[in-house]
């Protein structure tokens, strides 16, 4: 069995929302590379490509596909638990906080391939890819990632988002 094989017969085996702690630990396995992957790279001229590897009843799995300049809007993962493993180039993560009535960065990490990161419930973050190169990133999302909270930058305004994904899964 490979790792994508053996990351989704883990996946499936839950029956509630996964702990972040143990989907990271799980994500952080060598043999989720982009060989791995390969019939899941799908790259968008217009904005990053979401491609979905496999989904069950308390999970989705993702293959992110960033050109150089494209990023991810502010948001959270209200109710949500969101493991992330950068299969090919560099991320850049961005964490902010509130302070008073704004939205400010808290913190900028950047991530090579190999890398894993999590986020949940009412981590504000974005993630773009400012590298030169094409970036690819794995997310798993338990349970699924619906109505959650996108942020403007400038303005801190809020509005709901939920994943047209969501209802194709759920059909």
């Amino acid at each position: 069995m490979n790792s994508v094989d053996s990351l989704v017969s883990w996946l499936e085996q839950h029956d509630s929302r996964i702990d972040l702690r143990e989907l990271q630990l799980r994500l952080d396995d060598e043999g989720l590379d982009l060989d791995a992957f390969a019939g899941h790279v799908h790259f968008d001229e217009q904005r990053y490509a979401r491609n979905l590897v496999a989904h069950g009843p308390q999970f989705y799995a993702l293959l992110l596909c960033w050109l150089p300049g494209q990023a991810s809007p502010i948001h959270d993962h209200r109710g949500a638990s969101c493991g992330v493993r950068v299969i090919q180039g560099t991320a850049t993560e961005t964490s902010f906080r509130w302070q008073g009535e704004r939205l400010v960065e808290d913190s900028v990490t950047t991530m090579l391939a190999g890398e894993v990161c999590g986020s949940f419930d009412d981590d504000i973050h974005e993630i773009r890819n400012d590298a030169a190169d094409n970036l690819v990133t794995l997310h798993v999302y338990s349970p699924y990632l619906d109505n959650i909270n996108l942020y403007e930058r400038e303005s801190g305004r809020v509005r709901v988002f939920s994943d047209p994904l969501i209802a194709e899964l759920s059909a």
